[in-house]
């Protein structure tokens, strides 16, 4: 008897928050490159990406954050989403997105309990399929399959 793989949770939502155009168009262009069809959202600030997440909008899948986000911060946005509970919501993995590569964002990024992976701008496609994989892995394991 030959065991098939679990069928692994799709990417169907992603949400980008991220003031800047140039790379929102640019990270666009890498998920259509990369095969994805779902549902992407761009918010280009901190109020905006708040209103978003509290309101009725279904969970993203996926959910990258930028660290700056004038006037506020990715971390500021972090904070405010742990204390009223909208993050970790046991269903978006969130991913600092940023173009610093300085040790002290990556290590502050990595402290939050809701953030799972760091990733430097510009998104790769390579970099989308493993920050995928791992969403489908973490959907695995929180949602094992009932005998």
């Amino acid at each position: 008897m030959e065991l098939t793989p679990p069928v692994l949770p799709a990417v169907d939502r992603i949400l980008v928050i991220d003031d800047d155009d140039d790379c929102n168009f640019v990270t666009k262009l890498v998920l259509k490159q990369a095969g994805y069809k779902g549902q992407l959202t761009c918010l280009t600030t901190v109020e905006q990406a708040l209103v978003h997440l509290r309101g009725e909008h279904a969970k993203p899948d996926l959910l990258f954050i930028d660290i700056n986000l004038p006037p506020f911060s990715g971390f500021d946005l972090l904070h405010t989403c742990e204390t009223e509970g909208l993050l970790p919501n046991g269903h978006s993995t969130v991913v600092m997105f940023s173009s610093s590569n300085r040790q002290h964002d990556i290590n502050k990024a990595l402290s939050f309990k809701s953030v799972s992976s760091y990733v430097e701008k510009a998104l790769s496609v390579e970099a989308f399929q493993r920050i995928s994989l791992d969403h489908a892995r973490r959907g695995s394991n929180e949602n094992p399959p009932t005998p």
